[in-house]
């Protein structure tokens, strides 16, 4: 009975696992995901370039220690005896030294530390953009897997009429009804059924295997689609909102934005090489010294504070191809970030119209399978009467399953388009995540 009872456990835990909406999924993909992750990791990098650049501005100050042995050998005349005298000394130098400065005014550091600053915040727009991306990747690959299992139902559903047509076609002629040119119809289209099957198997498992690249684990079973979400009209019902929204919250315009500013601070700091600095320095010095060699070693300290102002002169034109490739930098970003305000302008307007005509084709869609559902039923019973040959009727299926499949991808597109647009909007949050996830039914 214990056993029993582990193994119910464990076959209730597997299915807990494998069967998952799309809020569960996106949090296994924010957890696992290797594209944000390594988002992540180079926002926390880049977040120390401030710190460096700041260091620049800051006191600094140093200590160093050196120890030097000397051995000498020196021969000098004796002028009392007469001859010469050899003299040989060892002995050890020690110096220990300390330094600082603090600079007083550099306006290249200062500029380049804003630049910094401003980098930074761009650093920050890229964390934000890719996990806005993070969003859209995990939605249209949810929904994508959905898209694969109503196609494969929907091929297999045809399959299976088709084949029965095929049989019922055999047995109308082996008692003589019909020529054998219907079998060879019925057969061919049976054919072309049955590789769309296999092919919309393979689509289903390539679509688990997207999931599988987010969240670092399979998934066999994924909360369907409600079969009556009212899937309406964008709002606001202006584009020209949506376009607003996108020029003031979509990340890649602000990362453009800020990216221009720190290129404009590059630009000044590469003007200001060319000016004088200025900073405070100090230095504490304790040594032995031995002025000549030979004589004996004394000890000496030297405490020294002063102002160094320095300023180039001559730099064999480099700073002034520096300041020209900096104003160029900003040209060039200037440009980048209009090109941002173009992009998402013309993507916001297309998408606004996509879903406006995804919403529209929805509902005809579903008239769609109305009409014909109803044109199949007709076909049949003229075949069965013998008005309609089995091309007419094999077309009427076919109809009625191609209307089925577009009808669910007409849904699907909504989805994506819908998510699309707010992500271009810049409004794409895990808010809309949970408004998908309430229109999927429970496993």
């Amino acid at each position: 009975m214990k056993k029993l009872l582990s193994l119910t456990i464990a076959l209730l835990a597997s299915g807990a696992v494998n069967a998952a909406d799309l809020s569960t999924i996106y949090q296994q993909a924010a957890s696992n995901d290797a594209e944000i992750a390594a988002a992540r990791a180079i926002r926390e990098a880049n977040s120390y370039n401030v710190t460096i650049a700041r260091g620049a501005l800051l006191p600094q100050a140093q200590i160093s220690y050196s120890q030097t042995s000397i051995s000498s050998e020196a021969e000098s005349i004796d002028l009392t005896n007469g001859g010469y005298v050899k003299t040989d000394k060892d002995y050890d130098l020690g110096s220990l030294e300390v330094t600082a400065s603090q600079t007083l005014f550099n306006l290249n550091s200062w500029y380049t530390y804003k630049a910094a600053v401003s980098g930074d915040d761009a650093a920050g727009l890229q964390l934000q953009l890719a996990e806005q991306q993070l969003l859209l990747r995990t939605a249209q690959a949810y929904f994508n897997v959905l898209r694969a299992q109503d196609n494969l139902s929907t091929a297999q559903a045809e399959e299976k009429a088709v084949k029965r047509s095929l049989e019922q076609t055999k047995q109308r002629f082996e008692v003589g009804l019909i020529a054998i040119t219907d079998v060879h119809e019925a057969q061919a289209s049976y054919d072309l059924s049955y590789v769309n099957l296999l092919g919309q198997e393979a689509a289903l498992d390539i679509s688990y295997e997207a999931l599988e690249q987010l969240t670092g684990q399979r998934f066999e079973e994924v909360s369907p689609l409600k079969a009556d979400v009212a899937m309406e009209m964008p709002q606001p019902a202006q584009a020209s909102d949506w376009v607003q929204s996108g020029l003031e919250k979509y990340a890649g315009v602000l990362i453009a934005e800020a990216s221009k500013d720190g290129v404009r601070l590059q630009r000044n700091a590469a003007r200001s090489n060319h000016l004088p600095s200025v900073s405070l320095f100090g230095s504490y010095t304790d040594a032995d010294q031995a002025p000549f060699v030979g004589d004996d070693p004394t000890d000496s300290t030297v405490t020294a504070i002063g102002v160094k102002i320095s300023m180039p002169l001559l730099a064999g034109g480099s700073l002034y191809g520096q300041s020209k490739q900096s104003a160029l930098n900003f040209a060039a970003a200037d440009y980048q970030l209009e090109t941002q305000r173009r992009d998402v302008k013309q993507n916001i307007r297309s998408l606004f119209r996509q879903v406006q005509t995804d919403t529209l084709n929805i509902k005809a869609r579903k008239q769609a399978i109305t009409s014909a559902q109803s044109a199949l039923e007709a076909t049949q019973t003229g075949y069965k009467v013998g008005t309609r040959n089995i091309v007419e009727v094999l077309n009427a299926q076919k109809n009625l399953f191609s209307a089925q499949r577009d009808y669910a991808n007409a849904r699907y597109d909504y989805i994506i388009n819908l998510l699309n647009l707010k992500f271009y909007a810049g409004t794409l949050n895990e808010g809309d995540i949970q408004t998908l996830n309430g229109w999927l039914t429970s496993v």
